[in-house]
């Protein structure tokens, strides 16, 4: 078996996802958000890579029944009723109600990955939900690919310490051996920041990213770890709860 870090989309190859199982890793935000969005009571999150696919889709859906959400550059898109804060998505505005999500680097990442055999959405907030749905994989003999959104295309600092907790916590699995070097990376990189995440998370460039269109306040939140056992998977294109 396999375990794999894709250290942004670049690195995972759509035409490889039969018999794996992907782990798609967006910690500021879209998968805080989205793992928030089903904690508190979504009935589902479908992931679209831009604005214009979440508004078709959006007018098949009853209106009193969804809400579209949508961010680019970690600013909330104009005519969308939610951006990609995990505070927005609170009970008395998601409860029962199916989401539609576009965001910067998450859902390009979701929609690219979707072709894998199991795809499941993991943060900081639920790590040990992430971790069992790792193991279990592994234990079903399925590769693993840890795919980190990063920024644009590029490497993102956070998603990266998140990948690292996970390769960290798997470290006892038989079958968990990393065998590429972004998983090697992201475990050394975890290794030498984990006594003072918070502090390493909030010196990466998304952070300042979001303090500077003031989404400061979602840092914390984000930076959480294991708040949630909510495993988001997909499901027929859209994201649930296991």
């Amino acid at each position: 078996m396999s375990l794999r870090v894709a250290l942004s989309p670049a690195g995972l190859d759509p035409g490889t996802l039969d018999r794996q199982a992907v782990l798609m890793i967006d910690v500021f935000r879209a998968s805080t958000t989205i793992v928030t969005a089903l904690a508190n009571g979504a009935r589902a999150v479908i992931p679209v890579a831009d604005k214009g696919e979440a508004g078709r889709l959006a007018a098949t859906l009853d209106r009193d029944m969804s809400v579209m959400a949508g961010e680019r550059g970690g600013q909330q898109l104009a005519g969308f009723a939610l951006g990609n804060s995990p505070r927005s998505f609170t009970p008395e505005v998601v409860r029962g109600r199916t989401v539609v999500l576009t965001t910067t680097n998450g859902t390009a990442a979701l929609v690219k990955a979707r072709g894998a055999e199991r795809l499941a959405v993991g943060a900081l907030a639920n790590a040990t939900a992430a971790t069992a749905f790792l193991a279990q994989a592994l234990d079903d003999g399925l590769d693993v690919t840890l795919l980190c959104a990063g920024w644009e295309g590029h490497v993102a600092l956070e998603d990266t310490l998140c990948a690292g907790l996970f390769v960290d916590r798997l470290a006892s699995h038989p079958r968990a051996t990393p065998t590429d070097d972004g998983a090697r990376i992201a475990s050394s990189l975890y290794r030498g920041a984990q006594a003072d995440l918070a502090r390493v998370l909030f010196v990466a460039d998304h952070s300042k990213r979001l303090i500077e269109v003031g989404a400061g306040d979602d840092l914390s939140d984000c930076a959480r770890i294991d708040v949630s056992d909510v495993l988001p998977v997909l499901r027929d294109s859209r994201i649930v709860a296991a």
